[in-house]
This record gives structure tokens, C-alpha cells and sequence, in this order.
């Protein structure tokens, strides 16, 4: 799927919306708490890779100076009104590049998943190093692994405002090392009436070892923490070699 489609692109309104049960600040509490053990203290420069609409990049402006990165305009300009002090900029995981090195990096809610194959995962591991001080340390949230992935499950996400109704059916297939997830969107506004529209994700079914060993060969020294953010993905936690 392409950023200017869908939830990443001219529907970016609705992603926090249909997110509205993610707990943010628990999972920022926990970032906190796992930088704060590598040595990555409060007004340390942090990059958020992939940071969306910037929910996690917010809350963790409170502590540290921060910077968002991430390819979708649409997602970076609802980002801006929450974090309006803050870099903000637009580019892709596999080639950005920044002017000054990070104390930490952090690419969260598996939007490493969406890079498919070990060639592009290992062009945004070089470019996490670069942009990771010597000693400095990076945090990414995998993408679920291939043995816990279960295809062939239907979900409905909701949400419900006096102004804004969504539902989201989505079913799961794997073709080959890539789950496919269907979206199927159904969504109401007061004096808009209805609108439907469909996307389709495909992401990386990356085993924990060899994302670990490809971290690693980006000279990350990598730990997996299960004890994570989201049930069953858990955090790579790196530290970049002198």
C-alpha cells in the first residue's frame, strides 16, 4: 500500500480515531523506562522513526528533544498541530539520513513490518546506525513473528462519536514470508453521509533471530525484550558499537 492512499494518506483522519484504544501513555511509560536503563536520560535527542500522527512523539516530548521522521505527509501534518516544536521530517526508513547523530532511535508499532524482504530491512538498519551516536541506543517493535501470525482470522474495530461512526472489518492470509491483511472500511459523518472504501497491508513475516542477526550486522549490539508494548510483538532493544 502506498502512503497517499488509505490510513497513511487521504483517510490519516481516521487512524487515531480507530486507534482510540491504544494506551499510549503505558507504552511511553515503558520506553521511558527501557532508555532510562541504557543510559538514554531525559533531554537526550531521540528520533521517532515512523511516528505517524505522533501520539508516542507528544508524550515523549515532555522528557526528551525529539524529532519525527515518516513518509506520509498526511500523517507528519496532523503530527505538526501536536508537537509544533518539533522537527518534523519526511522520508523513508531504508534512506534517510540526518544532519547530527541521535542518543536514541525508536521505530514503533511495527512499521518495520512493512518493509519487505532482508534487502530493504538491511538498508534501514544501516540507515538506524547512521543516525545512532556511537554508544547510543535503538528501539524497534517487530511486526508479529511468523509462528505466532494466525491467518484466516476476521476482526472488527470500531469507533463512536456524536459527530463519527467507523467500522473496520479486516481478514488475515500469509503468500509465502508476507501477511496480508484486508481492510474493509465503513464510515459515517454528521451531514456527510456514508463512504466505504477498502486497503490492503502486506507485511514482513521476519523471524525474531534473523532480524536480530541483521540489527546486529548493522553493528547494533541486540537484545530482544518480550516483556514489550502490544501482546506478542515485543522490542528489539540495540546498542550501537563503538
Amino acid at each position: 500500500m502506498t502512503p497517499g492512499r488509505g490510513m497513511y494518506g487521504d483517510h490519516a483522519d481516521l487512524y487515531d480515531l480507530i486507534y482510540h484504544h491504544k494506551d499510549y501513555d503505558a507504552e511511553v511509560a515503558r520506553l521511558v523506562e527501557l532508555l532510562g536503563e541504557e543510559g538514554v536520560g531525559e533531554s537526550s535527542r531521540l528520533l521517532d522513526a515512523a511516528c505517524g500522527t505522533g501520539e508516542h512523539l507528544r508524550r515523549l516530548a515532555n522528557r526528551f528533544d525529539v524529532t519525527g521522521l515518516d513518509l506520509s505527509e498526511a500523517m507528519l501534518a496532523i503530527a505538526r498541530g501536536k508537537v509544533p516544536d518539533a522537527p518534523l521530517l519526511r522520508d523513508d526508513l531504508e534512506s534517510f539520513r540526518v544532519d547530527h547523530p541521535f542518543d536514541a532511535v525508536l521505530c514503533l508499532f511495527s512499521s518495520i513490518g512493512y518493509l519487505v524482504g532482508e534487502d530493504r530491512l538491511r538498508a534501514a538498519s544501516d540507515s538506524f546506525a547512521k543516525a545512532v551516536r556511537p554508544g547510543g541506543v535503538l528501539i524497534v517493535e517487530p511486526w508479529i513473528a511468523p509462528e505466532q501470525f494466525r491467518p484466516g482470522h476476521a476482526f472488527l474495530d470500531t469507533y463512536s462519536s456524536d459527530d463519527v461512526k467507523i467500522a473496520r472489518a479486516s481478514y488475515s492470509v500469509v503468500r509465502d514470508d508476507i501477511s496480508v491483511i484486508q481492510f474493509r472500511w465503513i464510515v459515517t459523518r454528521a451531514g456527510r453521509g456514508i463512504e466505504s472504501f477498502e486497503e490492503s497491508h502486506e507485511t514482513w513475516l521476519c523471524s525474531r533471530d534473523r532480524m536480530a542477526a541483521i540489527f546486529e550486522d548493522a553493528g547494533f549490539e541486540t537484545r530482544f525484550e518480550p516483556d514489550g508494548l502490544m501482546r506478542e510483538r515485543g522490542l528489539f532493544v540495540g546498542r550501537k558499537r563503538p
